[in-house]
């Protein structure tokens, strides 16, 4: 089983509300969700800025960049258009917005194949040894001191072991990303009738560099809750 979230999200709004939503989606995915056209909008991808934010002609009445990155834009269509949007990473993504009276939308746009700066790339270079950058980025991790260059991933994604869908409900909590490093915590709530052993192996495949229990536990309680924290090496990265 794997925990993903759907490339194609439709998010309606309630009129006279303001609205916000996130969502997490890879590069070229649709999304559907409806627009104010009485209020400025705005669209918001973390940890990258907004380049560029093209329509019809003469569809939107106003856009602008925010020091943020972000796009404010404004619209007084009456019928559903498309918008698309392109990172200064290179991250592209498509909009079909559906225009109505009501409070501005405020869209924040995760993406789901964000990877950290060549900082990143130098950190995890600077490890003197293999011991050395898994002790370190698992301990950076649980005391939520990001490195240098690193980012914030909603790529919550791995495969999980029959035994861990057996003996768990399992939550994603969060995610960074390095280079070629992801590291993702996830909450296992037991849902075993006896006290269960931990073991790191359930959580073993190809790409995991290291499992970690937190807090430091050898076996859970029945209905008890722990951390798995699991570094993974991931394809691509700075070249």
């Amino acid at each position: 089983m794997k925990i993903k979230l759907a490339l194609l999200i439709s998010a309606s709004l309630m009129s006279g509300y303001a609205f916000a939503d996130s969502v997490t989606v890879n590069s070229f995915a649709t999304i559907s969700t409806g627009v104010s056209n009485n209020n400025p909008n705005s669209i918001t991808v973390p940890d990258d800025r907004i380049t560029s934010l093209q329509s019809t002609q003469g569809v939107l009445t106003a856009r602008e960049a925010t020091a943020n990155g972000s796009v404010v834009f404004s619209t007084l269509a009456t019928k559903p258009f498309t918008m698309f949007v392109q990172t200064e990473s290179g991250f592209s993504f498509t909009v079909n917005a559906t225009p109505r009276k009501q409070q501005g939308m405020s869209l924040v746009v995760n993406n789901k194949e964000v990877k950290g700066t060549e900082d990143a790339t130098t950190w995890e270079g600077s490890q003197n040894t293999y011991s050395a950058l898994i002790t370190g980025l698992i301990s950076r991790f649980i005391n939520n001191d990001k490195p240098q260059g690193f980012v914030f991933s909603k790529n919550t994604d791995v495969q999980l072991s029959p035994s861990v869908q057996s003996y768990f409900n399992v939550r994603p909590v969060t995610a960074w990303r390095g280079d070629k490093l992801r590291i993702i915590r996830l909450e296992l709530t037991s849902r075993s009738s006896s006290r269960l052993e931990l073991n790191e192996r359930w959580f073993w495949q190809a790409g995991v560099m290291a499992v970690s229990f937190w807090p430091r536990l050898d076996a859970i309680s029945p209905g008890g809750k722990v951390s798995a924290i699991i570094l993974l090496r991931e394809n691509g990265g700075q070249q």
